[in-house]
């Protein structure tokens, strides 16, 4: 399969000299994605050793590419067996989460078309969600196999809360008035009982959303999140005369702030709960300096995207680029592929309504 780079605006003049190499070290690789002001949470290490814990056939195969004028960049892979062993898949990055890479500078469309022509031969078969907040996702754009948007308010045009709260629809600040009125409680879970109370929120909503869920993820993967808390991965949960009623597990990293997973006791959604608690962790990430409230995309939900643009958010794309060589471009191949997407797709959005 060829791939050129003409018409994406990708242009090499001169491509720079680069060592590419497996798995750089986590702390080097942190760095890398502390010093990217367009690193999310899932181009971090801790993302895909996560997954990779809830997955013994998987392993790590990030990229490094040291390039010849002294910028580094990492690009996030995670590879799993298929089939006993007999294929291999990858994903940039974990759950069908943004992918792409990261760099310790600010890199030309040079280092990019270079990552990119390197990308595209040495992979077999990838899975790469393009990252919204890349500088060069337009330009990524004509690779795009499948077609997606997420939502994402600019935390930093706002001067205060107030003019904040003006910027939501109407909707959005009667349901936060509600959930005043009914003396709801925001905070960080710290404690595993606390986390315990809301996954069983989640059993409970996949009960009840049944076939149509949009994830099934077990409590372990929520014990390892738990065991990561802290600045970058925090569960906020809204209560009740202390009853817990739901909550959102986000990922914080760099400049962006994005929802992972959300679930909440539907019996209170009159009270205002999840607007009120979703308010609540956007002013407190305005506050800390984040430029991206990012809602993730929505798995082509079209309810659950209506709510998020209840708080003024505005649309950027985020497509799959999809690669597939040897037997995966067989028939039998494509459809295994187009099936394991769509699996994936599906739990990239979980605990939505």
């Amino acid at each position: 399969m060829a791939f050129r780079l003409r018409n994406t605006g990708l242009t090499e003049r001169g491509p720079i000299p680069f060592e590419a190499v497996e798995n750089p070290d986590p702390e080097e690789w942190q760095a890398i994605a502390d010093a990217s002001p367009s690193a999310t949470f899932f181009h971090t290490p801790l993302w895909l050793q996560i997954f990779r814990g809830m997955d013994p056939t998987s392993r790590i195969a990030a990229r490094v590419l040291r390039f010849e004028d002294g910028a580094t960049a990492v690009f996030p892979i995670l590879e799993r067996k298929r089939i006993g062993g007999f294929f291999r898949s990858a994903e940039s990055t974990a759950a069908f989460c943004y992918g792409g890479w990261i760099a310790d500078r600010e890199l030309s469309n040079d280092h990019a078309a270079s990552i990119v022509r390197f990308i595209l031969k040495d992979a077999r078969n990838l899975a790469w969600r393009i990252n919204p907040i890349d500088p060069f996702a337009d330009l990524l754009e004509p690779y795009s196999t499948i077609q997606d948007t997420t939502e994402v308010l600019d935390l930093q045009t706002f001067v205060d809360d107030e003019d904040l709260r003006q910027h939501y629809r109407h909707s959005a600040r009667k349901q936060i008035n509600k959930g005043c009125r009914a003396g709801l409680a925001t905070w960080v879970a710290d404690k595993w009982e606390e986390w315990e109370q809301y996954y069983r929120i989640y059993e409970a909503r996949l009960q009840q959303w049944g076939q149509s869920a949009s994830s099934s993820y077990p409590i372990a993967l929520f014990r390892a999140f738990y065991e990561a808390r802290g600045p970058k991965v925090r569960l906020w949960v809204v209560a009740k005369d202390g009853r817990i009623l739901g909550g959102n597990l986000n990922l914080y990293q760099s400049r962006h702030c994005v929802e992972w997973h959300a679930a909440y006791d539907c019996e209170f959604f009159a009270c205002g709960v999840r607007d009120y608690l979703v308010d609540t962790i956007i002013r407190d990430a305005r506050a800390s300096g984040f430029v991206h409230y990012d809602f993730n995309p929505s798995g082509g939900h079209e309810g659950s995207r209506r709510f998020k643009q209840t708080f003024g958010t505005h649309s950027l794309p985020s497509n799959l680029i999809i690669v597939r060589r040897g037997l995966y471009r067989m028939e039998p191949g494509r459809r295994l592929m187009r099936r394991l997407l769509d699996i994936k797709k599906r739990r990239s959005d979980s605990g939505r309504d």
